[in-house]
């Protein structure tokens, strides 16, 4: 188990420097595109490698957030339930959660199966599939970092997250 640990943390940092480089390269394709239409040069492709930064950054960066416990909750009943009740909910939403991924990862396949050649609108050279790789990629490492997440709470005795707000 330490060793899937560990695995789990290097993807952890990885991913970490990719949000960190993605979110500043939309910032910097956005504040191209804005300066490039003050003087009245339109650029296409900085729209939409901006908007493809930022899927990417979104499906990247929400692998982090379930390392972190950090992801969007309504807690104020599970907070009331008792440690051990709490726990196996945890466990239970975590599972649920890889098995949404898994369902997502096998639409993304299809997905790429069906976009195969097809370009971007303004970059001939980038294809889809691309940017449809680094979604099904984050799905599966949501898939593994959930299934872990799971087993920590499960059998590790994993510290329950606090109430979010606090």
């Amino acid at each position: 188990m330490n060793a899937i640990l560990k695995i789990r943390e290097f993807i952890e940092k990885i991913l970490l420097v990719i949000s960190v480089f993605m979110l500043c390269m939309v910032s910097v394709l956005i504040v191209l595109q804005v300066f490039f239409r003050s003087v009245g040069i339109g650029i296409d492709w900085t729209e939409e490698f901006a908007r493809f930064a930022f899927v990417c950054l979104t499906f990247l960066g929400s692998v982090i957030g379930i390392t972190k416990n950090r992801h969007i909750v309504i807690d104020f009943l599970v907070v009331l339930l008792p440690d051990i009740m709490r726990r196996w909910l945890l466990v239970l939403i975590h599972i649920t959660m890889a098995g949404f991924m898994v369902i997502c990862v096998y639409g993304m396949s299809i997905i790429m199966t069906a976009a195969r050649g097809v370009p971007s609108n303004s970059v001939a050279w980038f294809h889809m599939n691309y940017l449809y790789a680094v979604v099904m990629l984050g799905c599966a490492l949501m898939v593994f970092v959930s299934l872990v997440r799971a087993l920590e709470y499960a059998f590790l005795n994993l510290e329950l997250p606090p109430p979010q707000g606090t």
